[in-house]
């Protein structure tokens, strides 16, 4: 009498997965008998004629073909990288790197005091200060002098002043100017 095995044996005999076992089973490629509901046998003989990696429908000419095909096409990307590494290196382009805003000396031309640009929009300074110092309004902190030599402690830049617009306009008593928006 014939030896049998369960799908999980044979699939471990073969090294293969229990569902390869079963494919190959539901395609006709492995013989298999079910002598209980739910209980299927494989004849150790049949196990014995395939090697791994035959249960499936595969032929081995075809297996053997791919082979040689993926390892040719492994030699054709070692060539490419072969070829990549000879190739002489392109510098990158540098970044440019952010200049740091000056905090002392004479106020930057792209700055405006905050305390003068409250002045002119007619905005109080109090209540400019205390927005700056809850984060509401963008400002630049330093020790700068201006050109008529005040010292300037709170500048705004191009963002702040958008910001002073948008928050103050609108909102009595400011007073708008040529250049409003900001």
């Amino acid at each position: 009498m014939t030896e049998h095995v369960t799908i999980r044996e044979a699939a471990r005999r073969c090294g293969v997965s229990d569902k390869t076992i079963q494919r190959a089973i539901q395609a006709g490629t492995l013989p298999a008998r079910y002598p209980q509901p739910n209980r299927c046998e494989i004849a150790i003989r049949d196990l014995e004629r395939r090697l791994p990696g035959h249960l499936s429908r595969h032929s081995p000419e075809p297996l053997e073909q791919r082979v040689a095909e993926l390892e040719q096409r492994v030699q054709q990307l070692e060539h490419q990288v072969a070829e990549l590494l000879t190739r002489p290196t392109v510098p990158k382009p540098q970044r440019r790197v952010k200049t740091q805003e000056r905090m002392t000396g004479p106020l930057p031309t792209q700055f405006v005091p905050l305390l003068a640009f409250a002045r002119h929009h007619n905005v109080a300074e109090s209540k400019v200060q205390t927005h700056a110092g809850m984060g509401l309004l963008p400002v630049k902190r330093g020790n700068w002098t201006d050109v008529d030599g005040t010292v300037v402690a709170l500048a705004l830049d191009a963002q702040g002043r958008a910001a002073f617009s948008q928050l103050y306009h609108g909102v009595p008593p400011f007073v708008e100017c040529k250049q409003c928006p900001h």
